[in-house]
């Protein structure tokens, strides 16, 4: 058991967010334990984001131009809204297939330092599918989207998460399935990938 810097209250020792106060857990990765502010008072270090160091992805950090919000039905403060909207995808964007003459490998996985998801048709999300390895991360929604392959084009779907998935910085509408090639940057919801 550790206890919560914010509330006091004694939490499980594998709490990404307190479950007596809410709050996310800042975590010291070199003392190994939860603390208050943006740096360990102790020994200096940047504070990680607990869903950060439980998922094992240490090297991953959300972007700090989005605001992330814990799927949970919970009130919620308008100010905390970003205060620009990220492009969107509209859902009738058509799916382009390149040419034979410019056909890249087929991807065949999301990379990011620490986390390695190989593509695979089905659904994904915190409560399961093909990714269970996105079942720490807070602000991946609980059906969070699906992946797609028609003959070698994998596609990607948002199914209307909180947090969004984005695709070379374009958040994808819900229910249209955006095409992924080699290169690509995918972000679901805090996490960032590169197809490959």
């Amino acid at each position: 058991m550790i206890q919560c810097p914010n509330c006091r209250e004694m939490i499980p020792d594998d709490s990404a967010f307190c479950d007596q106060c809410g709050k996310e857990l800042m975590w010291c990765p070199e003392c190994g334990r939860p603390k208050r502010g943006t740096q360990c008072p102790v020994c200096g270090n940047d504070l990680i984001p607990g869903h950060v160091i439980l998922s094992g992805a240490k090297d991953l950090k959300p972007d700090s131009s989005a605001t992330p919000q814990n799927d949970k039905k919970e009130p919620r403060d308008d100010n905390n809204t970003p205060s620009t909207a990220p492009s969107v995808i509209p859902s009738a964007a058509p799916s382009v297939i390149p040419s034979a003459a410019s056909v890249s490998p087929a991807p065949t996985k999301l990379v990011s330092p620490g986390l390695t998801l190989v593509l695979q048709p089905g659904p994904f999300g915190r409560r399961g599918g093909i990714w269970p390895e996105l079942g720490t991360c807070q602000y991946v929604s609980g059906s969070h989207g699906a992946i797609g392959k028609t003959g070698d084009t994998w596609t990607i779907t948002d199914n209307g998460s909180t947090n969004g998935t984005f695709v070379n910085g374009a958040r994808l509408a819900a229910g249209a399935p955006v095409q992924l090639k080699a290169g690509d940057k995918v972000r679901i919801a805090t996490l960032d990938f590169t197809v490959q």
